[in-house]
Parts: structure tokens; C-alpha cells; sequence
């Protein structure tokens, strides 16, 4: 089947239009429930499908060559879903909610958190250095705004963009890395 997706990413690639209905007939059911899973919500679903298709059709001149066609499919519709969920401002998940809603069993819920809050800590190594900073005081060392601002200088409300703007930028990671995770386990369902 991969041969022949590749013959149809070709096709497409060439602007053949039978070659785009044949991709939107295999995959619009499976990436429907995929994202579907996510959102919990029809409409917001199918207008995640909807654009991923249509920015398909609209990219199909600029399409690589491909080793797995349905890898690249499902990542770009993960890509698509994630600018979704940035644009209808999904609610942002800060470590203690992540940390709530893992497992009851103790020992199981304390290398759970152990885990979320390694995984967030090195997210956080990633962001500008000012902002690190803001959020690793924070986030981890319990530090105030106010105290954050008295210690660095700065406004609180410098601080509070700065805190905000890293809990944004950590959560869209930390949402693709979550995606990752469902797609990982729906794969193996």
C-alpha cells in the first residue's frame, strides 16, 4: 500500500485531482478519529481535517519525497491540530494540573510526577534565558512575582509577561509532546 500512496503523494504533487480524492477517501475517517480523540468535539474535529486537506491541496507542488507517506500525513495533521489548539486558546496545563490528573496509585503517581516535572524541566532549558529564568524561579523555586521582579530589576508586569509568555510556549510543547504520546498508544490499540 505504500508504493501506491507514494504513486498518489506523486500525482497529487502534479495537481491530479482523482489522486487528492483517493488520499481524502483513506484517511479522512481515521484522521477524524484521531483528532476527535483530542478535541472531544465534532465541528472543532472536522474544521481540523477540513484545513489539514485543504493545506494539502494548497502545498501539493511543494510535497518531499517521501519514505512513509502516512508518517508524513499524520505529522502534518499533527501540526495542523496543534496550531488549532493554539488558535482557540486551549486551556493551558500547568504542572500541578498535569501532575493531578495522573495516576491515584502512589508509587505510580510519584515517578509519574517525577517524570512531568524532568519532561517540563527540560522544556523549560529551551526557552529564551530571561524567561527561563522567570519560569524556573517560579515554577520551581516557589519565588513571587513581586519577589522575581525585586530580585531581577524588572516591573512585575515585565515579569508576569515573561512568566506568561513561557507557560504558553511550554504548554503548545508540552501538548505535541502529549499528542505524540496518543498517537504512540493508539498505534499500539
Amino acid at each position: 500500500m505504500e508504493a501506491s500512496e507514494k504513486i498518489l503523494l506523486k500525482q497529487l504533487a502534479s495537481g491530479n485531482h482523482l489522486a487528492f480524492t483517493t488520499l481524502f477517501e483513506r484517511y479522512w475517517e481515521p484522521f477524524f478519529k484521531y483528532v476527535y480523540r483530542i478535541v472531544q468535539n465534532r465541528e472543532d474535529a472536522e474544521e481540523v481535517v477540513q484545513d489539514f486537506f485543504i493545506h494539502l491541496w494548497n502545498k501539493r507542488a511543494d510535497l518531499p519525497e517521501l519514505q512513509s507517506v502516512s508518517a508524513y500525513l499524520y505529522t502534518a495533521l499533527r501540526n495542523r491540530l496543534l496550531n488549532h489548539l493554539a488558535k482557540k486558546k486551549y486551556r493551558v496545563i500547568s504542572i500541578e494540573m498535569a501532575m493531578e490528573a495522573e495516576s491515584p496509585l502512589p508509587a505510580v503517581g510519584h515517578l509519574e510526577r517525577k517524570s512531568t516535572e524532568k519532561m517540563i524541566h527540560a522544556m523549560a532549558e529551551l526557552l529564551p534565558e530571561k524567561m527561563k529564568n522567570v519560569y524556573m524561579q517560579h515554577q520551581f523555586m516557589g519565588l513571587s512575582i513581586a519577589e522575581i521582579a525585586l530580585a531581577t530589576g524588572n516591573s512585575e508586569q515585565t515579569i508576569r509577561n515573561q512568566y506568561n509568555s513561557a507557560v504558553k510556549k511550554l504548554s503548545v510543547v508540552y501538548k505535541a509532546r502529549l499528542l505524540s504520546l496518543v498517537a504512540l498508544s493508539l498505534f499500539f490499540l
